[in-house]
């Protein structure tokens, strides 16, 4: 069969912890083309009794009885299930993030899928043909495309075939009516336990191993291409029966579902033999000359046409990989982009030097905006830098959302972005408050700041020094303040959240605390030449009471020296008192479970200024998964990568855009 119906030949996509895909076994792959020569044979020894008993005047004679509207019906049907089985590969592109655009990636599809289902050793074939067709793309990455074309189709053949032998079960040797129809039901619940596990494990861990499941709307469209992909080729052949040959298209289909299953285990060009034999066993009434000649008429119409149409195509020139719309890895993937995140006014923008964030481009603006992804959604954070917020940036947002597969979210916007967002349609809810204060106007000689001052006294009293940052930081004492925290907390959370690693701090703002000489704490900030936001905050096991007040306070005082306008304490949740609805019991869950209650006590002791923020997605189920995955991937981010990257010139330009804009 074609190349994305070789499923035994091929795992669901498998990543390391790095993303790293696993390299294809070439030598296992010819393995498996062996066995389906040898599995072949056995099957046309299977048929020889058949075969000798056939007359091949009467084939012949039934294949000329068919006339040039059925041939024509089945050329139709023919170009149709190709344009589905193009599909899947313009699908696979997305979910992969390749940045090919559709149209040539389905040119590359259909091209590698005719050739690889006609000469047979389909995931090498194909590969090959895709890497042929699109010159930008490297050989692994081709054979990646390959493997989940046909991984993820053959589990769409699995769950569409449960689905059409549930309705209309066919007679199989040995087996009742009941039982088939119960096996069915069975691969029923595993299609919809493998949706649900898309949903609530979009990556799960096997080992140094993480199998990323397709979001559940790519497994829909994946199993719609496939009910059409199937159904036309059945048409095809269908159409190529002659006159009088009484056999139904419905009755017709369940029979070729499965034997399209044979030549999944034989992997032969075709299918080949276990396709015939399947076929011809299933339906038992049909005349074998009438079968088998419509089978060859079909096997010119399907396989032959478009063999010779995809040798024209890939010999006349390869595609181009063009533009689709994507987030790209970090800001220093283009300068413009990066100078772009440094002069915006939004410090927050450093946590895309974690590495777990990019920016999402829109074609019609000049700057951009910060995104990730959330498990099965595309999030948007903050407000967009380089632009203005606009209709044109949730657009994109939504059509970057839909290329992946995904749902689009926006997280933390400010009250005027979510306004547009409501007017655009889309449905918001306040999600947490920013907590700021105004350095060059901050003093401790006000009656709300009396319990700072107490606190500021006891660190005073027991030595604490706080002094900025200055030349290079004391790395080691500082992870092993970090690693300190983290044992003792279980991690840290990311996402929106920043988590400590060596070269991303260097590109903040660090504030150190010491008691004589030994250094007890540290905090760092986001920090441009207008704004300092509060990232890490990383108090020592000996560190004395008030450590982390007067972390803040010269950090404040360090701010209003720079002439900073705005120090933000970064977000709280609401509270839940201020919440109405099923969403109150969520947070005040929340609050008890996560030392809320704390961390807004420490916060709101310094008397700042309070925004709010808010999440808005398309629609209000959209809203509620998106909070779901938002806080998932805050509380249990992936993995950073365990060894620093060494610096690279583009890396090195970056830093000094970013520290050259923080200190004009």
């Amino acid at each position: 069969m074609s190349d994305h119906r070789k499923g035994t030949a091929v795992a669901a996509q498998l990543t390391s912890d790095e993303g790293a895909t696993r390299p294809l076994r070439f030598g296992a792959a010819a393995g498996r083309q062996v066995l389906g020569i040898v599995l072949v044979g056995a099957f046309l020894w299977a048929l020889r009794d058949r075969l000798a008993m056939l007359d091949g005047a009467a084939v012949m004679a039934a294949l000329a009885r068919v006339d040039i509207a059925h041939w024509a019906l089945a050329l139709a049907a023919t170009f149709v299930s190709f344009a589905a089985l193009a599909q899947y590969d313009a699908i696979i592109h997305r979910l992969l993030g390749t940045g090919t655009a559709a149209r040539p990636a389905r040119r590359a599809g259909w091209t590698s899928i005719a050739l690889s289902q006609t000469i047979g050793f389909g995931l090498v074939s194909g590969a090959l043909v895709r890497w042929r067709m699109l010159p930008e793309t490297s050989l692994a990455r081709a054979t990646k495309i390959t493997a989940t074309v046909a991984a993820t189709f053959l589990i769409s053949w699995a769950v569409l075939t449960a689905h059409v032998l549930l309705i209309a079960p066919v007679s199989l040797p040995g087996l009742s009516l009941a039982t088939v129809q119960g096996f069915a039901l069975l691969g029923l619940a595993l299609g919809g336990a493998l949706a649900l596990a898309a949903l609530l494990l979009p990556g799960l861990k096997i080992g140094r191993l993480t199998l990323r499941l397709p979001a559940p709307a790519v497994m829909a469209q994946i199993l719609a291409l496939a009910l059409i992909d199937t159904a036309f080729a059945a048409l095809a052949l269908w159409a190529l029966l002659p006159s009088g040959t009484d056999i139904g298209l419905l009755a017709l289909f369940p029979a070729f579902l499965l034997a399209l299953g044979a030549g999944f285990v034989s992997g032969t060009p075709g299918g080949v033999g276990p396709f015939e034999i399947t076929l011809i066993s299933l339906l038992p009434s049909a005349p074998e000359p009438e079968l088998l000649a419509a089978i060859l008429a079909w096997r010119i119409a399907y396989f032959g046409v478009p063999a010779l149409a995809a040798m024209a195509v890939v010999a006349l020139r390869p595609a181009r990989a063009g533009d689709a719309p994507q987030v790209v890895a970090a800001p220093m993937d283009c300068p413009q982009i990066s100078h772009l995140v440094a002069q915006d006014r939004q410090a927050e923008l450093g946590l895309m030097h974690q590495g777990n964030l990019g920016v999402l481009r829109c074609d019609r603006a000049p700057g951009g905006w910060m995104a990730g992804r959330a498990g099965q959604t595309l999030v948007a954070l903050l407000e967009p830098f380089g632009t203005a917020p606009s209709g044109g940036m949730f657009n994109a947002l939504r059509e970057a959302a839909r290329a992946e597969g995904r749902r689009a979210s926006l997280y933390k916007v400010s009250g005027r972005t979510a306004a547009l967002a409501r007017k655009a349609g889309w449905v918001v809810a306040p999600v947490a408050t920013e907590v700021w204060l105004d350095p060059r106007s901050y003093t401790l000689d006000c009656p709300s700041r009396s319990g700072l001052r107490r606190k500021l006294r006891k660190a005073a009293k027991a030595g604490l020094t706080i002094t900025p940052a200055e030349g290079p930081l004391p790395m080691a004492e500082m992870i092993a303040i970090a690693d300190h925290w983290r044992g003792a907390r279980g991690g840290e959370r990311g996402f929106s959240m920043g988590r400590f690693a060596p070269d991303y701090v260097r590109q903040q703002q660090v504030m150190l605390a010491h008691v004589k000489g030994k250094l007890v704490g540290f905090a760092s900030f986001h920090a441009n030449r207008t704004e300092w936001v509060l990232d890490l905050m990383r108090p020592g096991e000996d560190a004395p009471d008030g450590t982390m007040q007067a972390l803040i306070n010269g950090a404040l005082e360090a701010a209003a020296q720079a002439g900073v306008k705005r120090l933000s304490l970064a977000a709280l949740p609401p509270r839940a008192e201020d919440i109405s609805g099923p969403a109150a019991h969520i947070w005040r869950r929340a609050e008890k479970g996560a030392g809320a209650a704390g961390l807004r006590q420490f916060k709101m002791s310094f008397a700042p200024n309070l925004s709010p923020r808010y999440i808005a997605a398309p629609s209000a189920p959209a809203l509620a998964l998106a909070g779901v995955e938002i806080a998932r991937a805050i509380h249990r981010p992936a993995p950073l990568t365990a060894h620093e990257p060494a610096p690279t010139p583009a890396l090195e330009m970056v830093r000094n855009l970013w520290r050259a804009s923080r200190s004009s």
